[in-house]
């Protein structure tokens, strides 16, 4: 028969997760290499870890008032300071009953969300803390349990901003390779041919279909071809993803390949546009409002070598 985890052992490993979620990446370093060798050290410690990590996610399960109330210190290896700061979480948890019978008890959350022709950004709160911005004529569906959070987007444009819970994985899949989130903001747009993929704030891991993967820090941007081959790391600039454009209803292009542009466009214009493919490789860069996008058909001619051609019911960008 296993013996019975020591409470002290679970304080200490509430102690090094707590270290874990801290903003300084030297101070989580550190605390990740000590709670390795701390959870080798015996099977009763890893025991130990594991029910701590379930606390945890207990505590982040709860109203946000009492959760910021449980905010870890800054990381301290000494004995004592590694005690207490295991301490309050240990107290709150081990005497909190009803909380293992609300988090038993708790369904995992499901979304299917599907946004129409034209629609603002919708904004969605996901029960983790996180936000997403969901553009027009985008399709997605999340799936969280207890122990990861899914999302698969099946066509569109979408904004996240993740809430931090390193023991509970965050990924996007896409039809052509999967992001994982290391801590970030970002969006991914699925409009054509390719995929893209750009980092506001923080980090994420892109994985292509043949296993290659890459990862991105603010500012920079990566695509994944008709292939599911990942391509090169660019800069975003000042034009990267930006929350406070998509909350406005703006769109936001670096270097963008106009296909791209118009495969975006297209999902707000009254009438389809096409472009030529000779035309589709010009890139473009510049903000523009997405309620108004005759506003940047009507500039595309002032900015790029192009032309609008009516043919019927459609539209076609041509080079001049």
């Amino acid at each position: 028969m296993t013996e019975p985890v020591s409470p002290r052992k679970v304080q200490q490993a509430l102690a090094y997760l707590a270290a874990l979620q801290g903003d300084d990446p030297e101070r989580v370093r550190q605390a990740g290499g000590q709670a390795s060798r701390w959870r080798g050290r015996s099977d009763e410690h890893e025991r130990a870890w594991l029910e701590a990590e379930q606390r945890w996610q207990l505590v982040h399960r709860l109203a946000p008032q009492l959760r910021g109330a449980l905010q870890p210190e800054a990381f301290d290896p000494a004995r004592r300071r590694l005690l207490r700061q295991g301490g309050v979480l240990a107290l709150v948890l081990a005497t909190g009953g009803w909380l293992g019978w609300m988090y038993r008890r708790t369904a995992p959350f499901q979304l299917d969300l599907q946004t129409a022709h034209a629609e603002a950004p919708r904004s969605v709160h996901l029960p983790d803390g996180s936000q997403l911005l969901v553009a027009a004529e985008s399709n997605l569906r999340v799936r969280f349990e207890h122990t990861e959070r899914q999302v698969l987007l099946l066509h569109g444009n979408a904004y996240f901003d993740v809430a931090h819970a390193s023991w509970r994985p965050f990924l996007v899949s896409t039809r052509l390779g999967l992001v994982q989130v290391l801590g970030t903001a970002f969006s991914v747009s699925d409009r054509g041919d390719r995929v893209q993929v750009a980092v506001a704030r923080g980090r994420v891991q892109v994985r292509d279909l043949q296993g290659t993967q890459q990862i991105l820090h603010a500012g920079e941007r990566i695509c994944l071809d008709a292939q599911g081959r990942l391509g090169n790391l660019r800069g975003g600039g000042r034009f990267g993803p930006d929350l406070g454009h998509w909350q406005r209803g703006w769109w936001s292009f670096t270097d963008q390949p106009l296909a791209e542009v118009v495969g975006e466009l297209n999902a707000y214009l009254p009438r389809p546009l096409a472009v030529a493919a000779e035309a589709g490789t010009l890139r473009l860069t510049g903000s523009f409002p997405s309620d108004q996008p005759e506003v940047l058909l009507d500039a595309l001619p002032r900015i790029l070598p192009v032309k609008l051609v009516e043919q019927g019911a459609r539209r076609r960008l041509v080079l001049r």
